[in-house]
């Protein structure tokens, strides 16, 4: 689906979900939940397109499998938890959203650790 489609599809919930919000707030959610889902359903094959690609990249570069893996988690975490936290935003739920966030940028330093490892192993190699 062409970003015009996903846009029109956008500003329809929005519109749905505003006059629905007044009238029965907790369906609202779940519709809120529905759209942002589909919306990622409908970009997911173009991702998945993109991911063979930088793949074949990195397997031609010669550089590390390990580093595309980590860049691909980090990138996976920062779009999930964001999702999560316009949820709970969604939801009136500010504390927890801004948690979702907080575990979000937690999780994205713990998976960079082995980039943040091979760093320093070149920096010794480099020093000594």
């Amino acid at each position: 689906m062409e970003i015009f489609g996903i846009v029109a599809f956008g500003i329809v919930s929005s519109l749905i979900l505003l006059l629905l919000r007044k009238e029965r707030p907790e369906m609202a959610l779940g519709l809120s939940l529905v759209s942002g889902l589909l919306v990622f359903f409908l970009v997911l094959p173009e991702l998945t397109s993109v991911i063979s690609v930088f793949s074949g990249i990195v397997r031609d570069s010669g550089l590390e499998p390990l580093y595309f893996g980590v860049i691909l988690k980090v990138l996976a975490i920062s779009y999930i938890a964001d999702f999560g936290a316009a949820i709970c935003r969604d939801a009136g739920e500010e504390l927890m959203a801004s948690r979702v966030e907080m575990a979000g940028k937690l999780l994205i330093l713990i998976s960079s650790i082995p980039v943040i490892q091979g760093v320093m192993e070149l920096i010794k190699t480099l020093l000594t």
